[in-house]
């Protein structure tokens, strides 16, 4: 993409969340609140086994919704998007402005990327002080365990990118309830097994920190899947029926 691509997509993202500004209030609040709660849940982390398989499948279903959640931003299209088919809109709009279908997948990237760095700093903030500060965690450790999830949140995001812009609203809900079933099984599963997610990723960057093998995994992983994803939108996008 040209540089005038690239300056075209930021000033698009930039515009998109400035107008919707007083929505970042309530994006805020959502954040600190599921850190609250998710952060509740692991506290004392430490000092719980791995048989106390109901409180396992809770702590690590918390962690396994919200975080992907980091990279959304509140606003009235993301929640009817059901109703209206508000993301089909928003593409159809789009498209009528002259710009490149890249530049309008790219807008979305750096929305996506804007509202992860300002709804993470929130979140594992209190992540810190409720949980990885009574584990003695270094500013690194602390880098690498948030990094960590934020390589998983990415991974998720760029399945319901792909939803908003190649599926209709009723579809993007189904695949979402789909998720949420895969990811509720997978912690039952892993309970079963006696494994621990979170107390795992509180290990794994405690005694890594930012050379953490999994932390490099998650980020690798997201930017293939990202990379990936890209690529089958922005082959479809223009094919796409929106009528």
């Amino acid at each position: 993409m040209t540089s005038r691509g690239w300056k075209q997509a930021w000033w698009v993202a930039k515009s998109e969340l400035k107008r919707d500004r007083l929505n970042w209030i309530w994006t805020i609040l959502f954040t600190l609140y599921t850190a609250a709660i998710s952060g509740s849940f692991i506290s004392g982390i430490g000092t719980r086994t791995v048989e106390d398989k109901i409180h396992t499948v809770v702590s690590d279903n918390m962690f396994l919704f919200f975080v992907p959640y980091l990279g959304f931003f509140l606003s009235r299209r993301s929640f009817r998007y059901l109703q209206d088919d508000s993301y089909t809109q928003m593409l159809s709009y789009m498209r009528r402005l002259p710009i490149p279908a890249v530049t309008i997948l790219w807008n979305r990237i750096f929305q996506m990327l804007i509202t992860f760095v300002v709804n993470s700093v929130f979140f594992f903030t209190v992540i810190y002080f409720l949980v990885l500060r009574a584990e003695h965690f270094r500013l690194d450790q602390v880098l690498a365990f948030a990094l960590l999830w934020i390589g998983y949140g990415v991974i998720l995001n760029s399945f319901f990118i792909y939803w908003e812009f190649l599926v209709r609203g009723k579809v993007y809900f189904i695949f979402s309830m789909l998720g949420l079933f895969v990811i509720i099984l997978c912690t039952i599963v892993t309970a079963i097994l006696d494994w621990n997610l979170i107390q795992f990723t509180v290990d794994h960057s405690k005694q890594w920190g930012l050379l953490a093998p999994g932390m490099w995994i998650m980020i690798l992983a997201g930017i293939l899947m990202m990379a990936l994803v890209f690529q089958m939108v922005k082959r479809q996008l223009l094919r796409r029926d929106l009528s």
